[in-house]
């Protein structure tokens, strides 16, 4: 990497936030929720960091401290959901989930990384609008396997095991023992 002065060749440029309007369309909604800094960016995760069902952002920046952007945007129903694999890897990595939900389908696939110095929280977050009750949730494992819930409510975090037809919910994210 190069640098003049105290920036970097490499950035400071101004940072984007899109929202999905539903109908195959973003909008960058950066400014308005004060999002737009003009920063060298290195790395961002989205996680729900104070587990009220909002994905925050946490950034880091080249030369500076990193930052936590606190979602506290209007609330929405939602549902967040942590795999653990028993046939498949534990992290349950490569796991696509399909959620249905009054005519609203999100699909979502377990990854470990999102980008440059980046990585991704494992726990599945899927953002239900006004629905309050998820129709289906389907896992495809890395293994195969394949697991269908029905009649799931929103405002929950579960946990499922490959090995279980049931989710568990739990009132603080952590590994179970």
């Amino acid at each position: 990497m190069f640098t003049l002065g105290s920036n970097s060749l490499n950035g400071n440029e101004r940072d984007t936030l899109f929202r999905n309007n539903g109908d195959g369309t973003f909008t960058d909604v950066a400014y308005v929720n004060n999002a737009d800094r003009v920063e060298d960016g290195r790395g961002v995760v989205i996680f729900d960091y104070d587990q009220d069902g909002r994905p925050d952002i946490a950034l880091r920046n080249y030369n500076q401290p990193a930052q936590l952007l606190h979602n506290v945007g209007s609330e929405g129903h939602w549902l967040e959901l942590k795999l653990i694999g028993t046939r498949s890897n534990g992290d349950a990595i490569g796991a696509h989930v399909t959620l249905m939900s009054s005519g609203l389908r999100q699909m979502r696939e377990v990854h470990a990384g999102s980008g440059y110095l980046s990585g991704s929280s494992l726990i599945q977050h899927f953002g239900l609008g006004p629905r309050t009750h998820i129709d289906s949730l389907t896992v495809r494992w890395p293994s195969g396997a394949q697991t269908t819930l029905t009649d799931l409510f929103a405002d929950e975090q579960l946990v499922l095991r490959e090995d279980e037809q049931r989710a568990v919910p739990v009132k603080v994210w952590r590994h179970p023992e």
